[in-house]
């Protein structure tokens, strides 16, 4: 009987290492990340002649802020899949968005659902 509770213990410490992941990012996620830390601009024409903008934050933390016309957002990002998450709390509610994304000009300008904005 006691061999049989050893065999078991042994076969159960051996699935836990097999099975157990790995925990580390890989370069290549993390160099992608990093593209987006800092602030980007869009300037939005009104038909009144005057301009207002739209400005993302992004921060190495994975925490980004959003202002729009005076209205500010505070959420996390991560990138899933080649897509751009943003994740928001608003009056307790919890709201997240998958939305595209692409760099240009030598990372100075990020594309995201087809409005660009430029680094500043």
């Amino acid at each position: 009987m006691t061999k049989r509770f050893i065999v078991m213990g042994l076969i159960a410490i051996l699935l836990c290492i097999v099975l157990s992941g790995c925990n580390r990012m890989s370069n290549s996620y993390t160099t992608e990340k990093n593209k987006f830390v800092g602030t980007w601009v869009y300037q939005y024409p009104s038909g009144t002649g005057s301009n207002y903008s739209f400005t993302y934050t992004f921060f190495s933390n994975g925490t980004f802020r959003f202002n729009k016309a005076g209205l500010l957002s505070n959420g996390t990002y991560d990138i899933i899949d080649g897509d751009l998450f943003l994740s928001t709390i608003t009056n307790g509610k919890q709201d997240s968005v998958d939305c595209t994304y692409a760099f240009s000009e030598n990372n100075t300008t990020l594309t995201i659902n087809g409005t660009p904005y430029n680094k500043q």
